[in-house]
Order: structure tokens, then sequence, then C-alpha cells
């Protein structure tokens, strides 16, 4: 019932902007969902996607490179489309959803792909033509995450703040409650 995919692709963008190509998924899987739904999906920073406060989409993008030469991105995404909510254990029903559930009848799924891969090719073309600020415009647009207090949690450690800003490089922008302001490349994000 759901739409898992890979999209194998070359990028032709620099390095420092490879973390983009998330976003352009996020946006195109948000963007496919209100288009074809009316459904106000929206993204949680880094990589999900959500209705109300439940997740409904993720995306995960893997590389292999070597020094500077990057040969192939693979960008995996995971869509509950006509996941019944019932077959899910009680803690995934909490926090999950499906399109399914939402709208109240099962979804084509080959028509909400072929919207997403309209959707992704239209900004991964923005992409390799170095249109990096409107991706991330819309992608402001589109969070469930700025202007709100969060959560992190790294690697190294866990603090909570407000989400204030993403920057040119897809880090997170979290003003922490001691006013002091700090910078997520990577991590956990929970919303408070």
């Amino acid at each position: 019932g759901g739409i898992w995919i890979t999209i194998l692709l070359k990028p032709k963008i620099p390095l420092d902007h490879l973390f983009m190509i998330t976003m352009a998924g996020s946006v195109a899987i948000a963007r496919a969902i209100r288009k074809e739904y009316g459904i106000s999906a929206l993204i949680k920073w880094p990589n999900d996607i959500f209705i109300g406060d439940k997740k409904i989409a993720g995306l995960l993008l893997e590389l292999t490179a070597e020094a500077d030469t990057v040969h192939y991105a693979l960008l995996g995404i995971g869509i509950d489309a006509n996941i019944s909510l019932t077959d899910l254990s009680p803690p995934l029903k909490d926090i999950l959803t499906s399109l399914q559930a939402e709208v109240g009848h099962p979804v084509d799924r080959v028509a909400l792909l072929a919207r997403v891969l309209w959707e992704f090719e239209l900004r991964y073309q923005q992409l390799e033509e170095g249109e990096y600020d409107s991706i991330i415009r819309e992608w402001k647009s589109l969070s469930l995450t700025l202007d709100r207090r969060v959560a992190i949690k790294t690697i190294n450690k866990t603090f909570v703040g407000e989400a204030i800003d993403i920057d040119e490089h897809g880090a997170l922008i979290i003003r922490k409650d001691n006013g002091k302001v700090e910078r997520v490349i990577a991590g956990d994000c929970f919303q408070l």
C-alpha cells in the first residue's frame, strides 16, 4: 500500500550543495500531496513530511564519492499512501498516518508517484542550474519546524530551543534557551 522508491542520480551540483537534493525531494513530496489531495503537507527538518502532527513520508540521501567527485546519489523515498492504520501497532498509530486515512479512500499510487517525480524533476533541474535560493525559499514556506520550539539530539549533545532559520547549506539554526545561536548540520529534531 505504500510507495517506496530509490532515485539514482548523477548530480552536477557542487559538493557543498548536495544536501539540497533532499530539500528538493521534500518540497516535491509536500507539493504533490497538496496538489493531488488538497492536504496541507509540511516538511519537518531534515527529511520528513507531516500531515498535522503525524508523519506520512520520509527521505534518505546516500552518496558515493571520492575526494571532491560524486559518482552517484541515491534518494530513497517512502510515502504511506494506502497503508491501513488498523494494521499498525499502537505506538505507530500515534505518530504515523497515510493518505488513505486522510482522504477516506484508497489513492492512486501511480498518479501520486508520477506527480512526485514531476515535482522533483522541476526542482532538481533548478539545483543543476544553481537556483538554490528558490529551493530554500520554497522549503521554508512549507516548514513545520521553523518558528517552533524543538529538541535537538546530535551525536554529541541534546538541547532545546527555537528553530529560527535554515541556512544556505541546509543547517537548522536554533536559538537555544540561553540565547546562544547554534547551527545543526545533522541530528534528530523533535517538535515540542
